[in-house]
């Protein structure tokens, strides 16, 4: 039984229980009948031995609050934590905004920003340190392990959350004109402190500090020589360590094929693959390694080999299994899987004409292409079925969750871009074009028009955290500025990556917390009044993006390259979305469209080439409270690992919320197929479409519903497909909880290999 505690300073003093029920009563006095704080204490108590410091017995209560498994428990945990946060960085003397900068300055962890001593008393004023005792306990051990400026070696953080949100502000506002500048700084602060604006890792990481590396993807396209390889290569490297997620699309011929006219045989694409794994994996991003998706056709020669390079049981010469892959199909192939009819496989090598059609919009052109080569008899052909080829791919993708899919034609079609685009990125939801550059030199040229190398910088909108039409507009502004700022203020190692990233101004804004918007509507997934519902968040979330990017296009310039959109003639997602789309349910427009276009063709365009785009958010969905992107809840409470961090998420408002939320193993392929359809009509780029399934006992999967399910998705013209996560048991794995004996902040902040620094946004 507790009888004795060490306090901080080393002072021994008998066990007061009364100064434990006051810390379990001041944790529980906002969130009323949801939670026992008497029992909290006792159960606190009773796993203590005699002796304790008093920081162990703070820990144990937090600890004992998250053993409760709910979300209003988590939060009370998450007062505790806070206090235990300050306690640890400041003990009793928290800095001012101005001292802790001059601090990080002088150890060369900040950059300097140039603020008056006015302004920092004025951002003193605004900073609001008590809202860091409205967060759950898992917001907190995000900000803190994976967000604060911090001396991980030597295990000393600085930052608290609202330090981290005021950095960021101060620092995205820092070169605004100075009549604004100081409004700016609190309006970023507000969104991203209330968790309206959700800012993905190299934003939070970097804003501020000597390291200016904010993009969050990265996609290149190499072509079939040694040269031009080789820069793709230098160009994964090089991102990687810039902290963005690679998405890699390698137009090369295949095994065997001849080159210099037959001196050589070719060895296909795996010796390729193995070097950009290593290029991939050689620097690490915040403590560990980067990541990559590599892009290829369902009709490459090679292709049965390159859909098996993941699965454990491919022999040691045909297994990479270092980074995830992704096969592009189109309807023409959806077709002849219908049908269980033959395809021929070509490469840019032996059909290039054939090749280019692929990649275009103009599928008519490219079955009229298909034709003359199926027709010309001196064309050598190797056929195979289309429907053996998919049941493989479907089969790796659920065996190991990580061969996605992506429609070539709809990411060509269904775009405001002229210009080819090749591939997505390491989570599937971007899709820009790229052109491959053909030497080295060419990427640190920075105003030679050569190749492209595709950036898209992310944020996202809580929209569960949004209260009004005018705060909806006023965020998706602030959230298309700060991708601006970022894309501006960031160091390009590459400078033809920077010159191809000012001139598109590709922005990607996702929507987080759909799951807890909807339960507190009271609306399903799976109903059709829920899918309108869907369709209106997805709506309203465009329509307020593109009134930003046109606002923006007015106050700092259209996109350098806006000519090379369809913007200045008044493309809208309406004009090339899917009309499959409006069979799911009837769907009613809120927004004036025609006006907003005439409003984009007086313009000329808007400042960005693209606004949407829909990724995971698995890390950031953390730090802001709320529930993954557009995903249903797995469970209303969840343990999250990665690596060295152990988070405990609960579903906001969970138990009050809890019959209301809809779990996503109860929602079938078809409904998510439907969601993130809808979406996709009002998105310029894609989705990280995840798909879910009870896998329970000797159940299994049928070939006739991958095929089903493949032909829905191709029908509602989803551009790509992302991880298959599967529940094979009927309960879910439990992990012990780990709150460490050293002090928390001196956990490691690493991060699962599949994630990129950016794209866990």
């Amino acid at each position: 039984m507790l009888q004795t505690i060490i306090k901080r300073d080393g002072h021994v003093e008998p066990f007061t229980p009364s100064k434990l029920n006051q810390w379990g009563q001041w944790a529980a006095a906002t969130l009323g009948d949801a939670v026992d704080w008497p029992s909290a204490v006792l159960d606190t108590v009773s796993a203590m031995s005699d002796t304790a410091h008093s920081r162990e017995l703070q820990q144990q209560l937090i600890r004992t609050c998250l053993n409760f498994d709910t979300w209003s428990y988590n939060r009370m945990a998450g007062r505790l934590y806070a206090t235990l946060i300050r306690k640890d960085l400041y003990r009793n003397d928290r800095p001012t905004v101005l001292a802790l900068h001059r601090k990080l300055q002088a150890l060369g962890l900040m950059e300097v920003l140039a603020y008056s001593d006015v302004e920092y008393a004025q951002v003193e004023a605004l900073i609001n340190h008590e809202r860091d005792f409205d967060y759950a306990h898992y917001q907190l051990h995000t900000h803190l392990t994976k967000y604060a400026i911090a001396d991980r070696v030597g295990g000393v953080y600085f930052e608290s959350p609202q330090f981290i949100y005021m950095r960021m502000a101060m620092a995205l506002a820092v070169d605004q004109p100075a009549e604004r500048r100081m409004h700016d700084v609190a309006c970023f602060y507000e969104h991203l402190s209330n968790n309206r604006i959700n800012a993905p890792t190299p934003n939070h990481v970097n804003l501020g500090t000597p390291l200016r590396g904010y993009a969050s993807c990265c996609l290149y396209t190499v072509d079939d020589n040694a040269r031009s390889i080789a820069v793709g290569n230098h160009i994964a490297n090089t991102m990687t360590y810039m902290s963005a997620g690679i998405g890699a699309h390698m137009q090369t011929r295949s095994v065997n094929d001849p080159v210099r006219g037959g001196v050589i045989r070719h060895q296909g694409k795996l010796p390729y693959y193995r070097a950009l794994v290593a290029e991939v994996k050689s620097n690490l991003q915040n403590g560990r390694g980067g990541a990559c998706t590599t892009y290829f056709s369902i009709f490459d020669p090679e292709v049965d080999v390159l859909l098996r390079l993941k699965n454990p049981m491919s022999t040691e010469d045909k297994k990479i299994r270092g980074m995830d892959y992704s096969w592009g199909g189109n309807r023409f192939f959806a077709r002849k899987v219908a049908r269980n009819e033959d395809v021929f496989l070509f490469n840019c090598h032996t059909a290039p004409d054939l090749q280019a059609a692929l990649y275009s919009a103009d599928e008519d052109q490219f079955e009229q292409v298909y034709a003359k080569y199926e027709q010309d008899e001196t064309f050598t052909k190797t056929w195979v079925n289309a429907r053996e080829l998919l049941i493989t791919a479907s089969n790796e993708w659920n065996e190991t969750g990580r061969i996605y899919e992506h429609n070539i034609a709809e990411m060509n079609r269904h775009t405001p871009f002229k210009d080819t685009i090749f591939s997505s990125n390491l989570c599937a939801e971007i899709a820009l074009p790229t052109k491959p550059y053909q030497h080295i030199t060419e990427l640190y040229a920075d105003d030679a028009d050569t190749g492209e190398v595709a950036t898209c910088n992310l944020a996202g909108i809580c929209v569960d955290n949004i209260t009004s039409e005018a705060q909806y507009a006023e965020v998706a502004y602030y959230a298309l500025l700060m991708i601006d700022k970022c894309i501006h203020l960031a160091h390009y190692e590459l400078p033809q990556v920077g010159m191809t990233s000012r001139n598109r101004l590709n922005a990607g804004v996702g929507i987080l917390g759909l799951a807890h918007l909807m339960a507190k509507h009271g609306q399903r997934y799976t109903e059709p009044a829920g899918k309108q519902f869907i369709h209106n968040v997805a709506e309203r979330h465009y329509y307020h993006l593109l009134r930003a990017s046109l606002q923006l296009g007015k106050e700092l310039g259209n996109a350098p390259w806006m000519h090379k959109t369809r913007w200045p003639e008044g493309w809208l997602p309406l004009d090339t979305s899917n009309r499959n789309v409006e069979k799911i349910a009837t769907f009613t427009l809120q927004y004036d469209w025609e006006a907003l276009r005439s409003e984009i063709i007086a313009n000329g365009g808007i400042r960005n080439s693209v606004l949407a785009a829909h990724m995971p958010t698995e890390t950031s969905a953390n730090a802001s409270g709320t529930t993954n992107g557009l995903y249903p809840i797995r469970e209303l409470t969840l343990i999250k690992t990665d690596n060295h961090r152990v988070n405990y998420w609960a579903a906001p408002d969970g138990d009050r919320l809890g019959e209301a939320y809809q779990s996503a193993w109860d929602i079938p392929a078809k409904d998510m197929t439907e969601l993130y359809a809808i979406v996709q009509k009002w998105t310029d780029q894609g989705i990280s479409a995840d798909f879910y399934r009870k896998v329970l006992g000797d159940a299994s999967i049928e070939s006739t519903e991958l095929i089903s399910d493949y032909l829905y998705r191709v029908k509602l013209g989803l551009k790509s497909k992302y991880y298959m996560n599967q529940k094979t048991s009927a309960g879910m794995r439990q992990l012990e909880l780990n709150i460490p004996k050293a002090r928390p902040e001196e956990l490691a902040a690493a991060e699962h290999g599949s994630d990129c620094e950016a794209c866990t946004l």
